[in-house]
């Protein structure tokens, strides 16, 4: 059976459709972050959805937004007079009252000049209750936006030295910590067997391996120490499950602080790279005492088994045959 071919008009009607459907579906998703956003802000659905829709259509009654954005008629009223009482959208009063979106701009100026406010009363009222809360030496923080906001806390409370060790995904996120980190004098040293971004502040030490190759066989993990105290270790799969844990514990500090240099010193081993010089800055005096002490050259144990003997078997008597 022969089939018909399509002639030009329908050719270009067929890309006019899809370009139509592609813009729709990009539409979409635009319209779905800003609703996302609004949501982490304090607005609740309807109102995301409708200034989403208000920032679409323009000036618009309540039956529009409602079309438009998926909102019951009962409802949309209610949405946008709260988006008017908040500064995020604006009444046009006329037969029929009309509602417009308030510029992005001046919305994010208000929001964040309200939010300064709010978090400077809060500090003023917390000062005045005269109370210091006991900090535990160690908690836990689960998903994954909870766990790189922690990541950034820790960089930020950096004042000496950061070590850490972790994927590009997740150094790329706290990039501009990092940086602020190296302008306020922090020794940052950084380790990855993935390859790191130029980019991204800090002393970098990597085997250079593509990202998506390791993550074949390797999850992704992050370890942040700052100033020999404050230490994050964590799960980060980009996934609610994810958890990390924090601690306040010098020791637990020492030991990821150890596990870092561990890796640099292996990669330098391999490389032939001199790095006592960092390790120095990053352990302190402990590299030069324990060198003092290899000095006399004690004999090293490589692989020997040690524990309890093993007494030998009694050969066991065989039963007399009748």
């Amino acid at each position: 059976m022969l089939r018909r071919r399509r002639t030009d008009s329908e050719s270009s009607r067929v890309v006019r459709l899809s370009s139509a459907a592609q813009m729709r579906h990009t539409e979409g998703m635009v319209a779905s972050d800003v609703v996302d956003a609004l949501a982490a802000l304090g607005f609740n659905l309807n109102e995301g959805r409708a200034y989403s829709a208000l920032l679409r259509l323009g000036p618009s009654t309540g039956y529009q937004v409602a079309q438009r954005a998926g909102i019951p008629r009962s409802a949309v009223y209610t949405a946008l007079r709260r988006l008017v009482s908040a500064g995020a959208a604006r009444s046009i009063p006329g037969g029929p009252e009309r509602f417009v979106a308030a510029p992005a701009d001046a919305l994010i100026a208000l929001l964040t000049k309200r939010f300064q406010s709010s978090s400077d009363s809060l500090r003023n009222a917390i000062s005045h209750m005269d109370v210091a809360p006991a900090v535990p030496d160690a908690f836990s923080v689960r998903g994954y936006g909870r766990v790189m906001e922690e990541a950034a806390r820790v960089i930020g409370s950096a004042t000496q030295t950061l070590a850490v060790s972790g994927w590009p995904r997740e150094l790329c996120a706290v990039a501009d910590d990092l940086r602020a980190a190296d302008q306020r004098g922090v020794y940052a040293v950084l380790f990855s067997h993935a390859k790191l971004a130029k980019e991204i502040a800090g002393m970098h030490f990597s085997y250079g391996l593509a990202q998506e190759a390791l993550e074949a066989f390797w999850q992704h993990r992050l370890v942040i120490v700052a100033d020999d105290k404050h230490t994050l270790v964590g799960a980060t799969e980009n996934a609610n499950s994810d958890t990390a844990v924090l601690s306040e514990t010098p020791a637990i500090a020492e030991f990821a602080v150890g596990q870092i240099a561990l890796d640099i010193t292996l990669l330098a081993l391999r490389h032939h790279h001199d790095v006592s010089d960092v390790m120095a800055r990053l352990l302190g005096d402990r590299v030069g005492r324990l060198d003092s002490l290899l000095a006399d050259q004690p004999p090293p144990t490589l692989g020997v088994k040690h524990g309890a003997k093993r007494r030998p078997k009694k050969a066991s008597k065989r039963r007399k045959k009748r």
